[in-house]
């Protein structure tokens, strides 16, 4: 099995590091922003597919 090593880049334009949210809080955020993008696409792709005389996937 081979083992994977992990690290974080700090980010030195944020100002105050040490009031950053709770990693849930992070993680349910990044959740919500790529459902919202995957719903944007979807809509492109139906536009696509309609422009195109096809029928959306």
């Amino acid at each position: 099995m081979q083992r994977r090593r992990v690290t974080w880049l700090r980010d030195e334009s944020l100002e105050d590091l040490d009031n950053l949210p709770a990693p849930e809080v992070i993680a349910r955020e990044i959740v919500e922003d790529l459902t919202a993008a995957l719903v944007e696409f979807e809509a492109v792709a139906a536009a696509l597919d309609a422009a195109a005389g096809g029928e959306p996937a």
